[in-house]
């Protein structure tokens, strides 16, 4: 994806105002706008899915090993 394709603004949901991406709240009504931190959980295949769920349960074992 080219620079001019990624957008760099926000629409408001309660407002309509178009917000740059790195704010958390709307200049124009001042509504807290949602924020996903978790954006790079969606990118994830199936076998990095697997690797993740795996190493959570063995830090787990560990956690109770000790």
């Amino acid at each position: 994806m080219a620079d001019s394709e990624i957008p760099k603004t926000k629409i408001c949901p309660n407002c309509g105002a178009e917000v740059p991406l790195r704010e958390k709240q709307c200049p124009v009504c001042g509504q807290l706008l949602a924020t996903s931190n978790f954006k790079w959980l969606k990118d994830l295949g199936p076998l990095e899915i697997f690797l993740l769920i795996l190493g959570s349960i063995m830090l787990a074992i560990g956690f109770v090993a000790l």
